[in-house]
């Protein structure tokens, strides 16, 4: 069993990445061995619209996403972790999820092997957007072809590290993370 983390936050340290860790922690609790990818640190263009994937099957561009295509493939369990910004995902994250076009042919579906398993995970500051990473967990139910375990997170959480007070955040992302398995 493998599980891999995806973390659209530029803070190193920040909130979504110690939840997202947490989850990867569960994952290896029970057994499985476990990556983890901050999308802030790689080279990433945006999705070109240009539908050589459609033709193809794979993205056409060569930077860092290659890499987590093959991620993609090889994990049985997904998480996924931004926090909100200006009432959405950041820029880190959106740019990872646009691409994932690649991933999925239009009129077949999602070209992932099928079984996977996912978490959602986001942190904020003031507001209360958790229906929006709702929606985005049936996206991916529907689209991708993975099973959403659940979605962690908050808001209140502006300070670097302030999710650490929160135990039971962090207690649901360990849990989360031992049904990644």
């Amino acid at each position: 069993m493998k599980a891999v983390g995806f973390v659209g936050s530029p803070r190193r340290g920040g909130n979504t990445e110690i939840l997202v860790e947490q989850v990867l922690a569960g994952a290896a609790a029970s057994g499985a061995k476990t990556a983890i990818y901050h999308l802030n640190e790689l080279h990433i263009r945006g999705c070109q619209g240009c539908n050589y994937c459609q033709e193809h099957g794979y993205c056409r561009q060569e930077d860092d996403m290659t890499i987590l295509y093959e991620q993609l493939k090889a994990a049985d369990g997904i998480v996924l972790g931004s926090p909100i910004y200006m009432g959405y995902l950041t820029a880190q994250t959106k740019l990872f999820l646009d691409r994932l076009f690649a991933l999925f042919k239009v009129g077949v579906g999602c070209l992932l092997p099928p079984g996977k398993r996912g978490v959602l995970v986001y942190s904020q500051g003031s507001g209360d957007d958790a229906a929006l990473m709702e929606n985005l967990a049936r996206w991916f139910t529907t689209l991708m072809g993975i099973e959403i375990k659940g979605v962690v997170g908050g808001n209140g959480m502006n300070e670097l590290g302030a999710v650490r007070l929160r135990e039971d955040l962090l207690a649901e992302a360990f849990r989360l993370g031992q049904e990644l398995v």
